[in-house]
């Protein structure tokens, strides 16, 4: 049975996946929406955090790059713009097997371009993307927001994405204090051909953490559909 559509059953699995797509464009520079399709497909992931997402830019063709993938995947999609970007928007994106019952977007701060955090509302589980910025402090300033955010919700919170810090970070090691990780840190995922950097995490807010158990968490071996490669975690449900 499918977590988002947790009836009566006493434990459920679901699949989750973090990939930053790089707009599907890959380490080769070419474009193809398709092979990152393929890639989601193949992982039979129950739910997908996606980041660098372009909506109906001009590079992507006016295409509706989450959209698109939603079809090919047989999912459903949502989308939150970060900026607008040649002549469309750019930000993160969540793929799902069920469609959520809400969403809804919270401005994440970014000196170099603002930054967003997507949050999706299952029946007993709120689910996060965010890209955060390349800048320490908006990083932190973003870990609080994430931090309250979370605490708000009387679900268990999962949050995933491209973190742009390593896990010996003093970022990341602030962050453990409230979160606990359900990816794995000692494996990179940065650039995809050679990876030597762990920067894509999914994670679990403590708090809400002991109905919550790993049976598996890995990075796939996809080296070039896009710059990074994408991580798969599958969680059992108490």
């Amino acid at each position: 049975m499918l977590f988002l559509c947790l009836g009566a059953s006493a434990q459920d699995t679901l699949r989750i996946m973090s990939y930053n797509i790089r707009n599907c464009r890959g380490i080769d520079g070419v474009c193809d929406i398709r092979r990152t399709a393929d890639i989601i497909k193949k992982s039979r992931a129950d739910i997908i955090a996606l980041q660098e997402v372009d909506s109906a830019t001009r590079r992507s063709g006016g295409i509706f790059i989450a959209d698109t993938l939603a079809t090919l995947c047989n999912m459903r999609a949502c989308f939150s713009a970060a900026i607008e970007y040649d002549g469309g928007k750019y930000g993160v994106a969540i793929l799902s097997k069920e469609p959520p019952a809400a969403t809804r977007s919270i401005a994440l701060p970014g000196h170099e371009e603002p930054r967003t955090l997507l949050l999706a509302e299952f029946e007993r589980l709120r689910f996060a993307c965010t890209h955060l910025s390349l800048n320490a402090d908006d990083r932190l300033a973003s870990l609080a927001i994430i931090d309250s955010t979370a605490k708000a919700c009387a679900q268990p919170f999962i949050v995933a994405g491209d973190l742009n810090d390593h896990p010996q970070s003093p970022f990341i090691k602030i962050m453990l204090t409230n979160w606990l990780l359900l990816s794995p840190a000692d494996h990179p995922t940065f650039p995809a051909d050679r990876p030597t950097a762990t920067i894509d995490y999914i994670a679990t807010l403590h708090d809400k953490a002991q109905s919550i158990r790993v049976s598996d968490t890995r990075v796939l071996d996809e080296p070039a559909a896009s710059d990074h490669r994408p991580i798969l975690t599958t969680i059992i449900v108490e």
